[in-house]
């Protein structure tokens, strides 16, 4: 994989960071729906339910809906893998980092 520096304008800048909070806030709705469940309940959504929940969710919500709906997806497909290699249950929250 070839890695290159980007230099992006202060405009760019915040909207990569606009996506980043967007792809943040999905993945933590899907620990808040993974925490959620207890034995004796449905079992919590899978990749393609959190998936069409996302849909409908930018579909209700501007300000969702004006990030990108690939980085919020790759968000949730990320989880379910890390969920399912996470023996002891859903992965921790996803907090910002200061740099």
């Amino acid at each position: 994989m070839s890695r290159f520096r980007m230099y992006p304008t202060a405009a760019q800048e915040q909207r990569m960071l606009l996506h980043r909070a967007h792809a943040r806030y999905v993945w933590n709705l899907a620990v808040e729906q993974h925490a959620y469940w207890k034995p004796g309940r449905r079992s919590a959504p899978g990749f393609a339910e959190q998936c069409r929940q996302l849909t409908e969710a930018r579909r209700d919500n501007d300000w969702l809906r004006v990030g990108n709906a690939d980085a919020q997806q790759q968000a949730l497909k990320d989880f379910a893998k890390s969920s399912s290699a996470c023996p002891a249950g859903s992965p921790a929250t996803s907090t910002r980092t200061q740099q």
